[in-house]
C-alpha cells in the first residue's frame, strides 16, 4: 500500500534523475520555484473547512512558502496555528532536500518540520537514504534517526551506512553518525561509535580512504590517512602506518597557502623498526614567500635518519633511486630590467644508492650578481655577472672561488634575419684550503670569451595553405687556452649533448672550467605551422659543431676533445593528429659510422585511453624500451599497465599492471608493482588494493601517488 502511494505520488510530479558531478543518479522533482515576494501560495484540486479552522486540501495539493514546497494527494491545513499536516504519502523539498514521508507535520511559522517513514536525496551531495524520522529546521539542518545512508543509485546499495542517531549541519556541511554500522553488499563490515561525512562536496576533517597492501620488505602494509581540515588556506593529513615485518609508523603532511606565502611539510616517524632495529624518521619541508614586489625567499630542508630510509620504507618507489637529499635557502632580490641579487646556502645529505655518485660540494654560501644595462645604444648593451661561493667538503680541497664576468652584446633582430655578437672577459680566483705547494700557484684564471650568432628566418605558404619555416642559424665561439690542471674541481661537468648544447658558451657546466675553442656550429630548423591554429605540425632540426683546433682544457680523467666535426644531431617532433604525436633525436659519430644516442618517442592521448613507448641508447651506457598504456575495457573496468625493459641487460627494471573497477558511489582499485629498488639491483615487489566509498569523504589517496607520476597507471585520479 505505502509503494503504490507513494508511486501514485511521484507520478502526479514533474520528476527526473539527476546527477550531482561525480556522482550516482538520484530522483530531483524539477525546478524549485520560490513563491511570490516569499508569500504563501496554496493550490488544490477541491478545499472543505472554513477560515481559522482545520482545512482539508485534496486532489493534486502543492503549498509553496518561499523556497519550501509540499505536495501530496491530501494535506490538512491548521489556519490557527500556521501548520501543515499530513497522514498520506507527500513529498517536501527545498534547494538542500528531497524528502518523501507518510505523515509529515510542518510549522509554516518556525520553518520547521518532521517526517515520518522519510526517503530523502541529500541535492548538493547527489545522496540519498531513509529514516523512521526526520526533522528539519529553519537552517535546513536535519536530525535523523534509525537512518541508512548511501550515494549508490535507487535500487542499488553497494555500500550503505546504517545509524541510530543522524544529524546533518548544512552550515558546516558535515554530517555525524553515532552508533554506525558500514555494511558492503548487505554484509556488516565495519562497527563505528562516531563517525563524520561530508554533506556538501567540500573539504572537511575526516577519514580518507585507506591502502592495503603486501611487499617483500614490509610484509602486509595498510595506510589510513585522516584528513584535517584546519583552515581555508591550511590543512594537515596524518597517515597512521602498519607494517607487519617492522612496525608502526606514523606520518603527517601540512600545507599552507597566505597572502605572500605558500608551503609544505611533511615528518614521518617509526618508533622501532622491527627489521632495521631502532627509531627512523624523515622530515621535509619546503617554503616560498614574497616579502615585497622585489624580494622573495625559498626554502627547502630534507633529511633522513639513516640512508637506507627510503629502499625500506618509501611506497613511492621513485624515492628509492634519489642519490641525495637538499638542504637550501634562497634569498632573490630582482629589479626589473636592471638586475639581480641572489643568496644561497646549500647542503646535501648522502643516501644509501649514492656510491657512485661524488659527494657534492656545499655552497656557504654563494652570492650570485646578474645586471644588465636597461636600454641599448645602438643595439650595444653592457651585462655583468658576479658570483662569490664558499665552497665546504669534509676531506676535500675546500675555499671560496670568485667570478666576475663582464660582457658587451650588440643584437639586431629585423624578423628575417638576427645577429648578435658578444664578448665576455671572464676573471675567476681562488682562496683555497688544504692544498699544497704545487698549487699555490694555479688560483686564479683570466681568459677572454668571444661569440657570433647570426641566423635567417624564411618562409612560404605550402600548397596545403599551412606556413613554411625554416631557420638556419650560425654560431661561432672562441676561447683561447688557458692551462686549468691546477684548479680544483667544485662544481664543473659534463652537460648532456643536445640543440641547447650547440649554441653554449662553454661546453662545461660551472665555472671551474672554462674549455678553449675555435669553432663553428651549423645548424638549421625547419618547422610546417598550421595556419589556422598557429601551432606546428611537424619540426625538424640538424646540427653539428665543426671544431678548428683541439679543445685541450679537461677534467680530470678526460681525454682532449679533437678536432675536427664534432656528431651529428638530428632531432624532431611531429604531431600526426590532435591525438598522437611522435619526437625523436638522434647523435651520429662520424667517426666511427655509428651512433651514439637514439631516443624515440610515440604518445597516445585520446578521450579515454592513452598510451607511451620510449626507446633509450646511448652507446655503452643503456639502451631501454618503456612502454605504458591505459584504457577502459567496460564502463567501469579500467586497465593499465607499464614495463621498463634493459635490452643490454636483458632484464625488467620496473614492471606494473593495474584493475581500477569504478561506479558513481564506489571504487575499488588494485596494483601489483616489481622494480629493482636500489643500485644494488635488489628487486622489490608488491601489490596494494583500495576502496573508495564515495559520499564519505570527499578528499582520498589514490594508489597513483605509490607509483611513479609518469607510468600514467590508472588514469588521472
Amino acid at each position: 500500500m505505502r509503494q503504490a502511494a507513494c508511486l501514485l505520488l511521484l507520478c502526479l510530479l514533474p520528476g527526473r534523475v539527476f546527477a550531482a558531478p561525480g556522482s550516482c543518479p538520484q530522483y530531483d522533482p524539477g525546478l524549485l520555484v520560490p513563491s511570490p515576494d516569499g508569500k504563501l501560495v496554496v493550490t488544490a484540486d477541491n478545499v472543505t473547512g472554513k477560515r481559522g479552522d482545520l482545512a482539508t486540501l485534496e486532489g493534486h495539493v502543492q503549498v509553496r512558502d518561499g523556497l519550501r514546497e509540499f505536495d501530496s494527494t491530501t494535506l490538512h491545513y491548521d489556519d490557527a496555528r500556521q501548520v501543515l499536516l499530513a497522514d498520506t504519502p507527500s513529498l517536501f523539498r527545498n534547494e538542500n532536500y528531497v524528502v518523501l514521508s507518510q505523515s509529515a507535520r510542518y510549522d509554516l511559522n518556525g520553518k520547521d518540520g518532521r517526517f515520518e517513514e522519510a526517503e530523502f536525496t541529500l541535492l548538493q551531495r547527489g545522496a540519498r537514504g531513509t529514516a523512521r524520522t526526520m526533522q528539519v529546521d529553519a537552517g535546513n539542518n536535519a536530525r535523523l534517526d534509525h537512518m541508512s545512508y548511501t550515494s549508490c543509485a535507487p535500487g542499488n546499495n553497494a555500500w550503505r551506512l546504517d545509524a541510530g542517531r543522524v544529524q546533518l549541519d548544512q552550515q558546516r556541511g558535515i554530517g555525524t553518525a553515532h552508533n554506525a554500522v558500514l555494511r558492503l553488499a548487505d554484509v556488516p563490515v565495519l562497527y563505528l561509535p562516531y563517525v563524520q561525512f561530508p554533506i556538501d562536496g567540500e573539504r572537511h576533517t575526516g577519514l580518507l580512504f585507506p591502502t592495503i597492501g603486501n611487499t617483500t620488505r614490509t610484509g602486509f602494509d595498510a595506510r589510513w590517512p585522516v584528513y584535517l581540515n584546519l583552515a581555508p588556506n591550511y590543512d594537515a593529513t596524518l597517515i597512521p602506518r602498519e607494517m607487519s615485518d617492522r612496525g608502526v609508523q606514523i606520518g603527517a603532511t601540512g600545507r599552507y597557502l597566505f597572502e605572500r606565502s605558500a608551503g609544505r611539510a611533511t615528518f614521518e616517524y617509526m618508533p622501532n623498526d622491527q627489521a632495521f632495529g631502532g627509531s627512523r624518521s624523515f622530515t621535509e619541508w619546503y617554503h616560498d614567500s614574497l616579502i615585497n614586489q622585489r624580494l622573495s625567499t625559498s626554502v627547502h630542508y630534507a633529511e633522513v635518519s639513516d640512508p637506507r630510509y627510503f629502499e625500506d620504507l618509501s611506497y613511492q618507489p621513485g624515492l628509492a633511486a634519489l642519490p641525495y637529499l637538499e638542504r637550501s635557502a634562497k634569498l632573490v632580490y630582482q629589479a626589473p630590467a636592471s638586475y639581480s641579487v641572489q643568496a644561497l646556502v646549500q647542503k646535501f645529505q648522502l643516501l644509501a644508492n649514492s656510491q657512485a655518485v661524488d659527494d657534492p660540494y656545499q655552497r656557504l654560501p654563494e652570492i650570485c650578481l646578474d645586471a644588465h644595462t636597461q636600454n641599448d645604444f645602438y643595439g650595444v648593451r653592457g651585462l655583468l655577472f658576479a658570483q662569490a661561493t664558499n665552497f665546504a667538503k669534509e676531506n676535500a680541497v675546500h675555499g671560496v672561488r670568485e667570478v666576475v664576468v663582464p660582457s658587451v652584446q650588440w643584437a639586431q633582430d629585423t624578423g628575417g634575419q638576427f645577429t648578435t655578437l658578444q664578448g665576455d672577459f671572464s676573471a675567476t680566483r681562488y682562496q683555497l684550503s688544504d692544498v699544497n705547494d704545487e698549487q699555490l700557484n694555479a688560483r686564479q684564471r683570466t681568459l677572454p670569451v668571444v661569440s657570433a650568432d647570426a641566423g635567417l628566418r624564411f618562409q612560404r605558404e605550402n600548397a596545403n595553405g599551412d606556413l613554411g619555416l625554416l631557420e638556419p642559424r650560425l654560431f661561432y665561439l672562441y676561447v683561447p687556452y688557458r692551462n686549468q690542471d691546477g684548479l680544483p674541481v667544485f662544481d664543473a661537468g659534463v652537460p648532456d649533448y643536445d640543440f641547447p648544447r650547440l649554441f653554449a658558451r662553454n661546453r662545461y657546466v660551472g665555472y671551474d672550467r672554462i674549455a678553449d675553442a675555435n669553432q663553428l656550429t651549423t645548424a638549421a630548423t625547419y618547422r610546417d605551422i598550421d595556419s589556422g591554429t598557429g601551432s606546428t605540425r611537424y619540426a625538424i632540426s640538424a646540427g653539428q659543431i665543426y671544431r678548428f683546433t683541439p679543445s685541450e682544457v679537461t677534467l680530470p680523467g678526460q681525454s682532449v676533445q679533437d678536432g675536427g666535426s664534432s656528431d651529428y644531431l638530428v632531432g624532431g617532433e611531429w604531431r600526426i593528429n590532435h591525438r598522437l604525436s611522435a619526437t625523436s633525436l638522434v647523435e651520429w659519430s662520424p667517426d666511427n659510422g655509428r651512433f651514439s644516442r637514439t631516443s624515440a618517442s610515440l604518445r597516445y592521448r585520446g578521450p579515454t585511453v592513452r598510451a607511451d613507448f620510449d626507446y633509450r641508447y646511448r652507446a655503452g651506457l643503456l639502451e631501454q624500451i618503456d612502454t605504458s598504456a591505459s584504457a577502459p575495457v567496460s564502463a567501469s573496468f579500467r586497465l593499465a599497465a607499464r614495463m621498463r625493459y634493459s635490452l643490454r641487460d636483458e632484464r625488467i627494471l620496473d614492471s606494473l599492471f593495474g584493475v581500477d573497477y569504478e561506479t558513481c558511489c564506489y571504487a575499488l582499485r588494485s596494483a601489483y608493482r616489481r622494480f629493482i629498488a636500489n643500485s644494488l639491483g635488489q628487486v622489490d615487489s608488491g601489490i596494494f588494493f583500495q576502496l573508495e566509498l564515495k559520499g564519505l569523504s570527499n578528499i582520498g589517496t589514490s594508489l597513483t601517488q605509490m607509483l611513479p607520476r609518469d607510468s600514467h597507471p590508472l588514469g588521472d585520479n
